[in-house]
């Protein structure tokens, strides 16, 4: 699913596999400022993340993902880290240039490293 993130900087999107998988992205990124909506085939009112500005953001993952934001973003890390990296790796400009300081785009890239290194990098065994 395809998703327009809502920012005071430049335009850009995520694509991810699924709406909980866009939900923890667009949260982990932008701290809960950032609200996105669906475009495309998953455009609909269901399919919007809001913002937390003001926090309620426990309420709506409960309603939502059965779980509060830290449960359900911790659900994701242990077993779906490759679809949040690949959410991450996703984030693009919509426009032909960055016209802003702030590189939402780069910070996506690099979480989406973190993400894979402490996700998904084998830990090598301990020598005994």
């Amino acid at each position: 699913m395809l998703l327009n993130l809502i920012n005071p900087s430049d335009p850009y999107t995520l694509e991810a596999d699924d709406f909980e998988i866009a939900a923890v992205a667009v949260c982990l990124l932008g701290a809960g400022k950032y609200p996105a909506t669906a475009l495309g085939n998953d455009a609909r009112e269901d399919n919007n993340v809001p913002p937390f500005l003001f926090g309620g953001h426990d309420d709506w993952f409960n309603q939502r993902f059965g779980a509060s934001f830290e449960a359900t973003a911790e659900r994701v890390l242990e077993g779906r880290a490759d679809a949040l990296a690949r959410a991450l790796e996703s984030v693009k400009l919509s426009s032909n240039r960055r016209t802003s300081l702030n590189d939402i785009g780069g910070k996506a890239h690099e979480m989406a490293s973190a993400v894979r290194e402490q996700y998904l990098t084998p830990t090598p065994p301990k020598d005994e």
